[in-house]
């Protein structure tokens, strides 16, 4: 029973739990897979038939559409090796099935963006040795503005990829070490592997692509998103609008998983810093442990019987916070557990107060009451009166004279029939030309010089309706 790429790419998709299995036992330690075993695969698949109880013939459209001969006839494998017994899936189709849930796809480390910067660094030397002069008809320079935007299209499929990957590794580690109670001195081997890799995803993952996306050091000599923003630079200078858009449209977007990645490189930081103070806290028992045990050993006679430490011994100056705490005994179960002074009343406190009172009025005196419209009734009533007046004046606008630039119209018509007009009157009847919806700015910068004032704006046209 043969079936088409299409209606085996249906049952793939129906059934991806077959390969999402597959993914885990092959993924455990390393996300990068080269390829599986025949014999595993097609023990998988019985074993998730059996599981879903499926009908006979059911199951023989499964077996047929997912064997390893359909969908290499199907063009669905990147190679099939007979003699070891292993096979390998489409790169486009792996990735597509690993996206389907976070934690299966691979991280970037340092190697992948020094390749992706690598590609951007050719195409930078190309356009900037060009100096900004572009010829459209140019097949060369076609070629290389078409493999630019194969690269950053590229770029932020990868770098969406990779932040989808390091959200979904930080909810699979979240969950294995917040079930884990950091105060206890021993860890299990599951949450000590989640922690050194933790770790790992920190330093050799989320460090790296950080630094491929701060903008803050641009001026660096291996700084990818400073190429970007120079080869954009210079299709702007030099009038190419289309391209400068696209390229701006990607380097926002890829600036803005800086910040996605800084707030799970926060989340994963708070188990590194768990860990630091747990073992902290184990070296410094230890540290005293060996210090108490030392002076014992020292202290001991010929009879293996020594004398006690003196309560004022320098080793215990730092626990002297506690000098406070009643020796416990069996006598005095029910006694107090801490020595206070007997006539401490309540001057303590009332001198901590009076200490506090400077403080306070100091705030008090920083407080502020709410400002209130400075405009007075007849100021908002006047401002009504103008608006009306600006209304009936754009009554008689004529969209067909604002064809080229819709603000140049709007202060003309305003300058000719409204008494006392002001350069920022344009923004007020901007509400009340007719299909200002239809306007559309453009890359084009245009001024308005009037009365000592400037107004500097992109010029909006009239859009043509399909």
């Amino acid at each position: 029973m043969d079936t088409n790429a299409q209606n085996t790419l249906v049952i793939i998709f129906q059934h991806v739990e077959i390969f999402f299995t597959m993914l885990d036992h092959y993924t455990s330690n390393n996300k990068t897979v080269i390829g599986f075993k025949v014999s595993a695969y097609e023990n998988v698949i019985e074993s998730y038939l059996n599981r879903k109880e499926l009908s006979k013939q059911d199951c023989q459209r499964i077996r047929a559409a997912l064997s390893i001969k359909n969908m290499n006839e199907c063009c669905l494998l990147s190679f099939v090796d007979d003699q070891r017994g292993q096979f390998a899936l489409q790169r486009g189709l792996l990735q597509t099935i690993q996206n389907l849930d976070s934690k299966r796809i691979r991280e970037l480390g340092q190697p992948d963006l020094d390749s992706i910067y690598e590609q951007i660094k050719r195409l930078y030397d190309y356009f900037i040795s060009k100096a900004g002069i572009y010829e459209r008809e140019d097949l060369d320079f076609k070629e290389n503005l078409a493999a630019l935007l194969d690269v950053l299209h590229e770029t932020l499929n990868k770098i969406d990829h990779n932040v989808r990957a390091l959200e979904g590794s930080s909810k699979r580690l979240s969950e294995i070490l917040d079930s884990h109670d950091f105060n206890q001195m021993v860890m299990n081997d599951r949450v000590r592997n989640a922690l050194q890799e933790v770790i790992h995803i920190s330093k050799r993952n989320i460090q790296p692509t950080l630094i491929f996306l701060n903008e803050k050091i641009m001026a660096a000599g291996t700084s990818a998103m400073r190429l970007i923003r120079e080869i954009k630079e210079c299709f702007a200078k030099a009038s190419f609008h289309i391209e400068y858009a696209n390229i701006s449209t990607i380097e926002m977007k890829l600036l803005s998983y800086a910040d996605v990645i800084g707030d799970t490189r926060r989340r994963m930081n708070r188990y590194v810093e768990m860990d630091r103070k747990q073992r902290e806290l184990y070296n410094n028992i230890e540290l005293w442990f060996n210090e108490l045990h030392e002076l014992v050993v020292s202290r001991l006679d010929s009879k293996l019987t020594g004398k006690r430490i003196p309560a004022d011994a320098p080793i215990f100056e730092p626990a002297r916070s506690f000098r406070g705490l009643v020796s416990w005994t069996s006598s005095n179960l029910t006694g107090a557990h801490i020595e206070l002074p007997q006539y401490a009343n309540e001057q303590y406190v009332h001198e901590y107060i009076r200490s506090q009172l400077d403080k306070v009025d100091a705030i008090n005196s920083s407080k502020r009451t709410p400002s209130k419209d400075p405009a007075s009734a007849k100021e908002r009533f006047e401002k009504k009166q103008r608006i009306h007046r600006i209304k009936q004046v754009m009554a008689s606008f004529s969209n067909q004279a604002a064809e080229k630039d819709l603000y140049l119209a709007i202060h003309q018509i305003l300058e000719e029939n409204l008494k006392d007009y002001k350069l920022k009157d344009v923004f007020d009847a901007l509400h009340f030309a007719e299909e200002s919806k239809l306007y559309r700015p453009t890359l084009l910068r245009g001024e308005i010089i009037y009365k000592s004032q400037k107004l500097s704006y992109l010029i909006r046209r009239k859009q043509a309706v399909i």
